[in-house]
């Protein structure tokens, strides 16, 4: 099992099953640790599943199937993770946060890559979201703020310009896209201390 963990770290930094998270050490160990414990569970039991499956594709090897493995317990942890933030933490009339407001609000910060946030406390996806989504109520107008939820809440641009007096689905798109380009101006380009 020793050996197994820096392969195992090392697929899961790779896995694009992870997302974004595959740039969190914490994440990744925590997938790693869900898989050596399956695998140890009830004396081995979860590795004494390889036998089997090897019989029935010869032509694969241990490695094929603990990439199989960790894959499929990635995906778990992904689920759990945005599937259990989206539950908790929200009050009653608070809108629960939904994957493409994940996506968006997440993107309009710098990328992992971006060596400025080296020294940022890890934060999640869905922490970043609040804190986007608090800013943007503090500083948008209001119609602005309504198209972006409605936006991210899955409304197309001709729904917005209906429920927002606007003359034209364009115009919904500009009010949707100024928004967004105001949180990242204020998000994107801040510089850390």
């Amino acid at each position: 099992m020793v050996r197994l963990e820096p392969l195992l770290i090392q697929l899961l930094r790779r896995s694009r099953t992870l997302g974004p998270l595959r740039h969190s050490i914490d994440d990744c160990r925590t997938v790693m640790t869900s898989v050596l414990e399956r695998l140890s569970r009830d004396d081995f039991r979860g590795l004494r599943l390889f036998l089997p499956w090897a019989d029935v594709n010869p032509e694969k090897d241990f490695g094929d199937w603990i990439r199989i493995v960790t894959v499929n317990i990635a995906r778990d942890h992904v689920s759990a993770r945005l599937g259990g933030a989206a539950r908790s933490g929200a009050s009653p009339d608070e809108a629960p946060l939904n994957k493409r407001m994940l996506n968006t609000l997440a993107s309009l910060l710098p990328g992992a890559d971006d060596y400025r946030l080296a020294f940022r406390p890890s934060m999640t996806n869905v922490q970043m979201a609040r804190e986007l989504l608090e800013y943007a109520a503090r500083s948008l107008e209001s119609t602005q703020l309504r198209a972006l939820r409605r936006w991210m809440d899955g409304a197309s641009h001709d729904e917005l310009a209906r429920e927002l007096g606007l003359a034209s689905p364009r115009d919904a798109d500009k009010l949707v896209r100024a928004a967004l380009a105001r949180l990242r101006r204020h998000f994107g380009s801040r510089d850390d201390d």
